[in-house]
């Protein structure tokens, strides 16, 4: 039997309870057709790395992992499962979703979900554990993935802020890499315009030299004969 804890009151007993009753309503009226959207999210006060010792009752919060377990929640809600979700940090967590038959055992997923305080589980050796419980919907798969995203730039090193500055002196860059090279093909362009005209000026010279030249010899013996 599981033993469910409320978070608010402190006290352990079976579940599904009248809180957790409420907190499965209030999901299925944030998300009534589906998985949570992206625009559903972004309007939502999302805790998205909850500190589970610390996390207010029945705040929204956000978990992503690898999903190790789905049981069916049968009588109790024939529309759920129990999921056991394990973090990246290494920590399991029981999420009580509506079933959701696309998300196999292995995958990665999203859910934003109302914590539920703990809840107390026999683990594979018969010892009862209590596990940080949510009671969600998985995020739609293309929001998921841009939530990602944006978590490992956020989380990797690379804040936004210093991205967007990055791709300034980027495009700082490549624009004086364009005036630089403009500026070398008009220079070029000049040299060579220089060139031509030297070349035509002597040219030129050189014809007119022979012209003067030429009138300025006697005529031929053949002329004078004449």
């Amino acid at each position: 039997m599981n033993h469910f804890q409320d978070a608010g009151m402190q006290s352990s007993r079976d579940w599904p309870s009248d809180r957790f009753e409420s907190l499965w309503q209030e999901v299925v009226a944030a998300a009534p057709t589906g998985p949570f959207t992206i625009e559903q999210v972004a309007a939502m006060p999302v805790i998205t790395h909850p500190d589970w010792g610390k996390v207010p009752a029945s705040a929204w919060v956000q978990i992503t992992g690898k999903l190790e377990q789905r049981t069916p929640m049968g009588s109790v809600h024939p529309d759920g499962e129990e999921w056991f979700v394990r973090t990246s940090e290494g920590n399991p967590i029981a999420v009580y979703v509506m079933t959701q038959s696309q998300y196999p055992v292995g995958s990665l997923v999203s859910i934003i979900g109302r914590d539920a305080g703990t809840i107390r589980l026999a683990d594979r050796q018969g010892t009862l554990r209590e596990y940080p419980a949510v009671i969600g919907r998985p995020i739609e798969r293309s929001a998921a993935r841009e939530m990602q995203v944006a978590s490992k730039a956020a989380s990797g090193g690379f804040p936004v802020g210093m991205i967007a500055i990055f791709a300034v002196i980027v495009l700082i860059g490549a624009w004086l890499g364009v005036r630089v090279m403009a500026k070398r093909s008009s220079a070029m362009g000049a040299s060579r315009i220089r060139a031509v005209a030297d070349r035509a000026r002597q040219r030129g010279g050189f014809a007119v030299s022979n012209s003067a030249s030429t009138s300025d010899r006697p005529l031929s013996s053949k002329s004078e004969n004449s």
